[in-house]
């Protein structure tokens, strides 16, 4: 009897979300389906900053504003103290979305971190060369030059 139930149920269920599912799914253009995996364009990624950055802005005057209201009303030193924090934190997040917004506008994002890990490699190939030439070990060096070509080849 119990089973029965349980199985009308377990019917009605599928019946509501998975055969109804496919259909929905058709609709949706195949652009769609993948465009979350899409590369962002320049011009993308700095709409997105933009718009976090007017998002945390408005946060900051609404957070200045609660401040306010705890300091008049002379609130307790946890409350005040944990919505500085909060509104530090805000700050440096602020601060970051700026500094990206910043690389993006000068062009030298992905390019300048490129640079930056193709001149470490060369850095560890000339210590495991000199290394070689000491007869040392150098399979920790060889490790991290492996750990920099996943890196360069996850920049390309």
């Amino acid at each position: 009897m119990i089973d029965k139930k349980f199985e009308d149920k377990l019917n009605k269920l599928r019946e509501m979300y998975i055969n109804k599912r496919p259909e929905e799914s058709e609709k949706l253009d195949d652009s769609k389906k993948f465009e979350a995996f899409m590369a962002l364009s320049d011009e993308e990624k700095e709409e997105k900053l933009n718009a976090k950055l007017e998002l945390l802005t408005d946060k900051l005057v609404t957070l200045d504003e609660k401040l306010g209201d705890l300091l008049a009303k002379n609130a307790s030193a946890d409350d005040i103290s944990e919505l500085k924090y909060y509104i530090d934190a805000v700050k440096n997040k602020k601060l970051i979305i700026e500094q990206k917004l910043e690389l993006i506008k000068n062009g030298e994002f992905d390019a300048a971190r490129k640079e930056r890990v193709k001149r470490q490699l060369t850095d560890l190939e000339l210590k495991r060369c000199k290394a070689l030439l000491g007869k040392k070990d150098c399979s920790k060096i060889n490790e991290k030059i492996a750990l920099k070509k996943k890196a360069i080849n996850r920049l390309k």
